[in-house]
């Protein structure tokens, strides 16, 4: 900006001493100022300093002082009309999506920022806006947020619209998974599922009765169930249920034979396996499985591992 000072007078004033101030700066100076001189001064302006100014007419005081004697003296500053509105936009992430729309009103005039977000109803359950929008106006399948806000010069509307993914992500990750599962699930001829059971025996020792459940979805034959002892533990003599057609002590294997299962058909067998030595923590026995013949194939399936958690427990004194 360039300002003066100018003497109109035939009168010499010699050394002066002049403080501008305004709105836009303020500075000193020293200089001489003879008959009819005229001082020009450029002052370079700071956009922070004037940025929420109005466009008009500001003041300029100036405190002039020569050899002690003081004066003030005003001018006139036209501030000229500029009208600018900027519009940023920054957009981040995929499954938590982030939009942010600044607008800022670089001018010196009021500016009308108006702002318009298009959503659908899917995405729009999903959607976090801030700040709150003035109106929303639903067309169709479209719902369209409006914001209509006056900025001031200097002033800046930071709009934020977050769109969470993830939990419908997940909804549909977990539909699919249900699906898979239960078309597996129809898919399976034979389904084996094991389940353990603690046993209070009498002499105190460590003891728990294992139970497979053998259901048949479809009309299967030659099913051969096939079920391991871990190790550290024995089996007591009486089964319930169904009795093990053979008995392999050496390789700790018990099976079950069954010509034939029809659809809908369960078989449950039963056993129980003890040990005198005591067992803390948790006690896992290995899985069960079958080998069964459907139309002309050979088929197998697993049953789940069955898991007991055993703790420290005092005798009663029956057992001692």
């Amino acid at each position: 900006m360039q300002i003066y000072i100018h003497n109109k007078n035939n009168f010499n004033f010699g050394n002066v001493k002049a403080r501008f101030s305004s709105a836009f700066f303020n500075f000193e100076k020293e200089f001489s100022l003879g008959a009819y001189e005229r001082k020009n001064f450029e002052v370079k302006l700071n956009q922070e300093d004037f940025k929420s100014l109005m466009a008009g007419f500001y003041t300029l005081n100036v405190e002039v002082e020569v050899e002690g004697k003081k004066a003030d003296v005003e001018g006139v500053i036209k501030f000229v009309e500029k009208d600018i509105l900027t519009t940023s936009s920054t957009n981040y992430g995929f499954v938590i999506n982030t939009d942010i729309i600044k607008k800022t009103n670089e001018g010196n005039l009021v500016a009308k920022a108006e702002t318009t977000i298009k959503k659908n109803i899917i995405s729009r359950l999903f959607t976090t806006l801030n700040p709150e929008p003035d109106s929303v106006d639903r067309q169709g399948l479209t719902v369209y947020y409006l914001w209509n806000r006056e900025l001031n010069p200097g002033e800046t509307l930071e709009i934020t619209v977050r769109t969470n993914w993830l939990f419908p992500l997940l909804v549909v990750l977990l539909v699919v998974a249900i699906i898979l599962l239960v078309k597996q699930y129809s898919k399976t001829n034979l389904v084996l599922k094991k389940r353990l059971n603690f046993v209070k025996a009498k002499g105190g020792e460590f003891a728990l009765k294992v139970s497979i459940f053998v259901n048949a979805k479809k009309y299967v034959q030659r099913v051969n169930i096939i079920d391991r002892l871990p190790p550290l533990v024995k089996i007591y003599e009486k089964y319930g249920g169904e009795k093990p057609t053979r008995i392999d002590e050496k390789n700790r294997r018990l099976e079950w034979n069954f010509e034939k299962l029809e659809p809908g058909e369960t078989r449950v067998l039963s056993y129980i396996i003890f040990s005198k030595v005591g067992v803390l923590g948790k006690f896992a026995l290995p899985t069960a499985n079958a080998i069964y013949e459907k139309e002309g194939e050979i088929n197998e399936t697993e049953s789940n591992r069955a898991f007991f958690i055993a703790e420290q427990r005092v005798k009663d004194p029956e057992e001692r």
